[in-house]
C-alpha cells in the first residue's frame, strides 16, 4: 500500500504540517465498508425491538386515556352532572342509567376526539375500572333522541345556573375574571359575545339538509355564538341548508339564548361581534332598545356592506386624516391605515343612532383582486368598513377589535373537530341535541384551560388537538392501595405533573361548590 505524504509549510507559527492521503480508490472504499456497518447498525436496531417479545393476557385495571376521568371529575364536582340530572328527571320513568351521566360521556368522547355516539361510549368505556359501568351506545343514542323542545329548555336553565357557579371561580382567580385583550387595551367589565355562522355538509336524506350559499356543499347550516371572554360555546341554533347568512329571526334566537346563559351581573356590559351578516337594521336597533329596556349598556360590532357610497367616502378623505392600523399585538400594520367616514356618509334614518362607520384601507392582495371594484384595482387597495358605537375615539383599537372577531373562526373549527363535523341523526331536533352535546364538549374543556390548567402558559390556550395530544391521552393503570384507588400515571411522561397538578386544582372546587 502506497502513501502519499504532502508537506506544507505553516508560516504563520514556523512549525510543518504533514497531510497524509490516501488513493481514490482506497478512499472509495473504506467509505462503502463504513456505510455497509452504518447499515447493518441501523438494521439490527430496527428489529431488535421484536426480539423476545410475547403476547399474553391478564392485565387489569388498565385505563386507555387519563383524560376521561378527569373530565368526568370535572363534571361531577363542579355540579354540572347534578344540574342535567335534575333537569331530565321524570316522574314516570326510571332510567338504568343516568341521563345527565350520560349526556356528560358522550360530550366527554367527544372531546377526547371521537365524532359519533358509539363511539364516544367506547371511548369512555375505556375507563370502566375508575369510572364503573357505562351506558351502551344504543342508551346513548336513545337518550339524544328523547330530548324535545322542553328538555333542551331545561337543560339550557341548569347550564345557566351552572354557568354561574363557574363564572364565580373564575372571578376569584388571582388574575381574575378573564377580560377580552385586544391591541394593549382591556375591555374590563364587558362581555364579548362572537356570532357566526358555518356549512356542515350532510347527505340529503336528513331532515332540513339542503343546499346551501356555496353551491358545492349540501347540508345544514347552524348558527353559533361563542363567548370571547372564557372560550364557552353559549348557544347554537340548527338551521336548514339553504338559511340566509343575515336572518334577522335567526340571530335574535341565538342572541337570546346565549344572553340566557351569561349570569345577571355579566348581563350588563355587553358587545356582540358580527360579520357582514349582522350589519341589518333590525338587529342592531334589537340590540339597542333591548339594552334600553333592561338599562343595561350594549354595544355592537359588525361588518359593513362596501357599497359605492362608501368607497366614494373613502377617496375623499384627506391624507393627513387617516391614521396607522395596529394589529392584535398592538404593532403598526404595514401599509393599513384606518379612518372614521361617518361624516361623509348619508346614512338613512332607520340605522340607530349614534352609529360610527369605520374605513380601513390595505395593499390589495391577489386573492382579493378578482372581487375588487375597478376603483379598489385603480388605487391598488382593498376597502374594508365596519360599523360600532363602541366608546372612544381611538380608531385604529376600535377597528383592530372588530377585526379580532375572527377568532369566533378558531371557536367553530375547534366545534368541528368536536363533532360538528357531521350530524349522526336523520331527525332535526335530533341533530339539535347534537350540537347541545358539542357545546357541552367545548365548555367542559374551557373550564378545564380556565380552572386547572392556568399554570401553563401553553395548555391555558391550546385547541382541543393538542390538549389531547400532550395531556388527556395519557394511558394508566388503576391501582388498589391502602383503602385507596389510585390512577398512576406514566413517570416519564412529560403531562403527567400537569395532569396530577390538574386533577388536584379540580378536586379543591369539591368544596367551593354548593350542592344544586
Amino acid at each position: 500500500m502506497i502513501w502519499i505524504c504532502e508537506i506544507k509549510s505553516m508560516q504563520e507559527n514556523g512549525t510543518s504540517e504533514v497531510k497524509r492521503t490516501a488513493p481514490a480508490g482506497l478512499r472509495r472504499k473504506i467509505k462503502r465498508v463504513r456505510a455497509k456497518r452504518r447499515r447493518r447498525k441501523l438494521d439490527k436496531r430496527a428489529r431488535q425491538w421484536a426480539g423476545a417479545l410475547e403476547m399474553t393476557g391478564g392485565g387489569s385495571g388498565l385505563i386507555g386515556a387519563a383524560g376521561v376521568p378527569l373530565l368526568r371529575l370535572l363534571a361531577e364536582l363542579s355540579g354540572l352532572r347534578g344540574r342535567l340530572s335534575g333537569a331530565l328527571a321524570r316522574r314516570d320513568f326510571a332510567p338504568g342509567h343516568d341521563r345527565g351521566q350520560v349526556l356528560i360521556d358522550v360530550a366527554v368522547g367527544l372531546a377526547m376526539g371521537v365524532t359519533s355516539v358509539a363511539g364516544a361510549v367506547r371511548e369512555v368505556a375505556q375507563a370502566e375500572p375508575v369510572t364503573g359501568a357505562i351506558a351502551a351506545p344504543v342508551t346513548a343514542w336513545r337518550a339524544l333522541t328523547e330530548l324535545d323542545a322542553a328538555a333542551l329548555d331545561k337543560i339550557a336553565s341548569a347550564r345557566a345556573a351552572h354557568r354561574r357557579q363557574i363564572w364565580d371561580h373564575l372571578a376569584k382567580r388571582p388574575e381574575g375574571f378573564p377580560w377580552v385583550q385586544v391591541a394593549g387595551q382591556i375591555w374590563q367589565g364587558w362581555i364579548v359575545l362572537d356570532v357566526d355562522a358555518t356549512l356542515v355538509e350532510c347527505h340529503s336524506d336528513k331532515q332540513g339538509a339542503a343546499p346551501t350559499y356555496k353551491r358545492h356543499i349540501f347540508g345544514l347550516h347552524p348558527l353559533w355564538v361563542r363567548c370571547a371572554n372564557t372560550g364557552e360555546h353559549l348557544a347554537a341554533e340548527l338551521r336548514r341548508g339553504n338559511a340566509g347568512s343575515n336572518t334577522v329571526a335567526d340571530h335574535l334566537t341565538v342572541l337570546k339564548a346565549a344572553i340566557g346563559q351569561l349570569p345577571a351581573r355579566y348581563r350588563r356590559k355587553v358587545i356582540f361581534r358580527v360579520d357582514g351578516a349582522g350589519a341589518t337594521k333590525e338587529l342592531l336597533t334589537w340590540i339597542k332598545d333591548e339594552a334600553a329596556a333592561r338599562g343595561h349598556d350594549w354595544r355592537y360590532v359588525v361588518g359593513f356592506a362596501v357599497t359605492e357610497p362608501v368607497r366614494q367616502a373613502i377617496v375623499k378623505v384627506p391624507a393627513k386624516a387617516w391614521t396607522a392600523a395596529l394589529t392584535p399585538g398592538d404593532t403598526i400594520r404595514a401599509g393599513a391605515r384606518v379612518t372614521d367616514i361617518t361624516g361623509l356618509l348619508t346614512l338613512a334614518e332607520d340605522w340607530p343612532q349614534g352609529m360610527r362607520v369605520l374605513a380601513r384601507t390595505e395593499p390589495l392582495h391577489p386573492r382579493h383582486h378578482k372581487n375588487a371594484s375597478d376603483l379598489e384595482k385603480r388605487r391598488g387597495q382593498r376597502f374594508c368598513a365596519t360599523a360600532t358605537d363602541l366608546p372612544g375615539h381611538h380608531y385604529p383599537r376600535l377597528e383592530v377589535f372588530a377585526r379580532q372577531h375572527a377568532v369566533v373562526e378558531d371557536g367553530i373549527k375547534d366545534a368541528k373537530n368536536l363533532g360538528l363535523r357531521a350530524f349522526p341523526f336523520h331527525a332535526f331536533a335530533a341533530n339539535q341535541a347534537w350540537c347541545l352535546v358539542v357545546t357541552l364538549a367545548a365548555d367542559l374543556l374551557a373550564w378545564l384551560r380556565l380552572l386547572a390548567l392556568d399554570h401553563h402558559a401553553q395548555l391555558r390556550t391550546a385547541t382541543p388537538a393538542t390538549l389531547r395530544q400532550r395531556l388527556l391521552k395519557v394511558p394508566a393503570r388503576l391501582v388498589r392501595r391502602a383503602r385507596k384507588r389510585l390512577i398512576r400515571l406514566p413517570e416519564d411522561h412529560p403531562g403527567a405533573a400537569d395532569l396530577i397538578l390538574a386533577w388536584s386544582k379540580i378536586r379543591t372546587l369539591a368544596t367551593a361548590t354548593s350542592p344544586p
